[in-house]
């Protein structure tokens, strides 16, 4: 057995997998909605503290006959098949509020097919079984030894649960503080952009393998997707999000979380990759996506994806089209690295890996107090600044205070509201011209100081 011990959720679709998944990983990452379907990508989490010790939960669509209607059905029963070929323990998560029906049957079969196990492998988790509509021993005719009555949603029956787990699995590797402290830095990338631009397509040709269900479905990507790279010996934490749609639009309760889920990411994360469509231009949604990163402080790196449509008697055409909304609408972002790349194809997608690794250097820059003292002395103490409100600016000096993003504090007589916006625009492009901050934010703040 490997040092990461590996459960997988299995069942039909709308039985409760995601709860269950956000309950014994004790967080809420998965969303949770009564309708089936929701769940399309293999949602995976390592839980680093648990009465097991460290184990990496994942979450899979529904599978079965009934989940095989769904557009998606075929690649998500795929995705599943992946994910309980490496499994040490698989939870077949059944609807405790109906009987055994023909479909658990079927789906018992295709484990066994997909698997190989023996019955110790697989245990039936008899889930909402509080309602006690009816017996779960029913669902013992799915021919696997060991069956729990749970409720995820209420927290019932899991003692039982954990203590077969610890007797059967024993202790996962327990990570050391050092360590945990380590897996915590992993830099977060997140990857945002209007529906079906090829966010999950990008992030398969970043990993070298089908992480990913892709579809040209729009909106097949909900629940923010971790997928962790590693390259020359570092690691870095990718998340495929939900498309981000127009706003002020009529939100479904799936879109409604699925949006409240990403702005829970994005305040985590490090940098965020916006993903176009080159072929389409950027419109102005594009621009809003790029906007809401900056405003969480997120570094940017703007990817133009499908470049591989770019050809034929409409190239030159969808070409200027290009660079003219690009011009107009991503001015604010000038300071962003761009890259054109056919995730598709894999051209250029490596160019977007160490473009990531230039902003996140760029992201930790500190600036050393004499090149700071000089640029303050030479550029910013004496130039000239229009009145505000009658009164006349003094800037004493200038301080950088933190990093990732950087940010900087001005010492002065007045207060923030009466510094011209002009002059902050010019400090920012000072900031740049001197010291670089490739993709990176810069946060300036003005602090009233008695000389």
């Amino acid at each position: 057995m490997t040092d990461e011990l590996k459960v997988v959720l299995i069942g039909p679709t709308n039985v409760g997998k995601s709860t269950l998944f956000n309950r014994l990983s004790r967080t809420r990452r998965a969303i949770v909605c009564d309708r089936p379907g929701v769940t399309v990508d293999r949602h995976e989490w390592l839980v680093e503290d648990s009465p097991i010790g460290r184990f990496r939960l994942i979450d899979t669509g529904g599978v079965g006959p009934e989940a095989l209607r769904h557009p998606l059905g075929a690649e998500i029963q795929r995705s599943a098949a992946i994910a309980v070929k490496d499994a040490d323990l698989i939870l077949f998560v059944v609807d405790g509020t109906r009987e055994l029906a023909l479909e658990e049957l079927e789906i018992a079969d295709w484990l066994r097919k997909n698997t190989h196990i023996s019955n110790a492998r697989v245990w039936i988790i008899v889930n909402k079984a509080d309602t006690k509509r009816y017996e779960s021993s029913s669902y013992y005719g799915l021919g696997f030894e060991h069956l729990f009555e749970v409720s995820a949603e209420h927290d019932v029956g899991f003692g039982n649960l954990w203590d077969k787990m610890r007797l059967v699995l024993g202790e996962g590797k327990t990570l050391e503080p050092t360590e945990l402290a380590e897996k915590k830095k992993n830099p977060r990338i997140l990857i945002l952009g209007r529906p079906n631009v090829g966010k999950s397509t990008l992030i398969n040709s970043i990993l070298g393998q089908d992480r990913h269900v892709v579809s040209n479905i729009a909106g097949t990507t909900r629940d923010p997707i971790e997928s962790v790279y590693s390259h020359d010996g570092f690691e870095w934490s990718f998340f495929d999000t939900a498309g981000v749609r127009q706003p002020g639009r009529i939100e479904r309760e799936v879109e409604w979380v699925a949006k409240e889920k990403l702005k829970e990411e994005a305040r985590e994360a490090d940098v965020a990759i916006v993903l176009f469509d080159a072929s389409e231009g950027v419109s102005a949604l594009d621009a809003s996506i790029g906007g809401l990163a900056m405003d969480f402080g997120l570094s940017l790196v703007l990817v133009f994806n499908k470049w591989d449509l770019m050809k034929g008697n409409d190239a030159d055409d969808q070409l200027a089209k290009l660079e003219r909304s690009t011009d107009l609408k991503l001015e604010f972002l000038k300071w962003s690295p761009k890259v054109r790349i056919s995730a598709l194809t894999g051209k250029n997608v490596q160019q977007v890996i160490k473009t990531i690794s230039r902003v996140l250097e760029a992201r930790k820059h500190r600036v050393s107090t004499g090149a700071l003292n000089r640029l303050f002395e030479t550029r910013f103490k004496e130039h000239p600044h229009p009145a505000v409100s009658g009164k006349h600016p003094k800037f004493y000096y200038l301080s950088q205070v933190s990093v990732s993003p950087p940010e900087f504090v001005f010492f002065t007589n007045v207060s923030s509201k009466d510094i011209h916006f002009s002059f902050k625009r010019f400090i920012i492009n000072t900031l740049r011209s001197e010291f670089g901050f490739e993709g990176t934010p810069i946060k300036i703040h003005f602090k009233t100081s008695n000389k």
